[in-house]
């Protein structure tokens, strides 16, 4: 019995010998010379409850029971298991122009080919939010200029490096659901029809948000302290 693949939450595939571990423990006392039965965990199953909702299960954890002699030093503190709370971040993004874009339309006049260029922009998960730059017309040569700015609010929890959302599953729902997503951010350059839908021409491809997170973190906890929350340049 060797290591084996598992699949977390954002497909990501990892080797893992846990597997293995569990089997040596269950068979433990099979072991020649050393092996010995091992006592199993009394395993307690505890509500978890919220002040603002008495009486209402938010939730159950299981947990063991620990019981020290009045003559031992005390145990160590509670440990507090309370959710880590996201930190507020704003990513901006400058769009100064795109080079050998596709050219989809012909000129009307000359019945050259030209594309009229401009980008779209978002973060997973926040589609709704998107946001356009403006249009560079009559491109002839697959060159577009903006000099435009695309500015991003979001939740980021450092620790899961995931993007926290809360949103409404539908119209009906009462509450918001929690999301956690990956940090990716989307481009892509469209070109602008009067008469017709928008053509799409294609899109750069860009890493996912977290090591450049973590870099720029690093910069600003050594160097700023003059925000009142962390922006990302």
């Amino acid at each position: 019995m060797g290591a084996t693949e598992i699949e977390d939450e954002t497909g990501l595939k990892k080797q893992t010998d846990e597997h293995l571990a569990l089997t040596v423990l269950k068979h433990w006392e099979e072991i020649p010379r050393v092996g010995c039965k091992l006592i199993p965990e009394h395993v307690e199953t505890r509500p978890l409850l919220h002040p603002e909702k008495p009486g209402i299960e938010q939730g159950r954890i299981e947990m063991w029971v620990d019981m020290f002699p009045m003559d031992m030093p005390a145990p160590g503190p509670a440990i507090d298991i309370s959710p880590r709370k996201p930190k507020n971040f704003e990513l901006r993004v400058i769009i100064w122009n795109t080079d050998d874009v596709v050219l989809e339309d012909d000129a009307f006049m000359t019945g050259e080919k030209m594309s009229d260029i401009y980008v779209k922009g978002w973060l997973k998960g926040q589609q709704e939010d998107k946001q356009d730059t403006d249009v560079h017309y009559h491109s002839l040569t697959g060159e577009g200029n903006f000099n435009w700015r695309f500015v991003f609010p979001f939740d980021y929890l450092m620790a899961e490096e995931k993007i926290v959302i809360s949103k409404k599953e539908s119209m009906f729902s009462w509450d918001e659901t929690e999301y956690k997503i990956p940090a990716r951010l989307t481009l892509q350059v469209w070109d602008a029809d009067h008469f017709s839908a928008d053509d799409f021409l294609g899109r750069p491809t860009l890493l996912g948000l977290s090591g450049m997170l973590h870099i720029l973190l690093y910069v600003y906890f050594l160097k700023c302290s003059v925000f009142s929350r962390p922006l990302l340049l």
